[in-house]
């Protein structure tokens, strides 16, 4: 059984399948490389609702600091790419959720990528993870997938 399959199963990986749309193409009829970080960003909030259960804007107010995407191959439109996301490290202020686009059918790697995001207060400022949420989130750190 594979790592990603057990960590799946274990609650600490989230997976989406993604439905393409006319839209996300560019003139070379595949996806445009600025929709993956959209991609991302549908896999974090679903890790965030489906797995820890806490995504609401009130209890978690963070902004994305940094984004790296590395392509591996282009996704064209009857394709079906799924976004698979888990969180590979926790720091004081901040969170590391790592991102893998892969093919449902074949699991071909389409791109891998990061996305930093930190805990901001009511004035756009950089503050500590809140207790109840750093305990909630630091169950589900997975930093062997990286």
């Amino acid at each position: 059984m594979s790592q990603n399959l057990l960590l799946l199963m274990n609650g600490t990986l989230s997976e989406v399948l993604i439905q393409l749309r006319i839209g996300d193409l560019d003139s070379l009829n595949h996806v445009n490389n600025a929709n993956y970080l959209t991609f991302f960003e549908i896999g974090r909030v679903d890790f965030l609702i489906k797995l820890i259960k806490i995504f609401d804007p009130k209890d978690v107010n963070f902004v994305v600091k940094h984004a790296e995407i590395e392509f591996k191959k282009p996704i064209h439109f009857t394709d079906k790419p799924v976004v698979q996301t888990w969180i590979s490290k926790i720091g004081n202020t901040s969170v590391v959720f790592s991102h893998k686009i892969i093919d449902k059918e074949n699991s071909d790697v389409y791109a891998n990528g990061k996305t930093v995001v930190v805990w901001i207060d009511g004035k756009g400022q950089k503050i500590p993870i809140p207790d109840n949420i750093r305990n909630t989130i630091s169950n589900f750190v997975n930093e062997d997938l990286d």
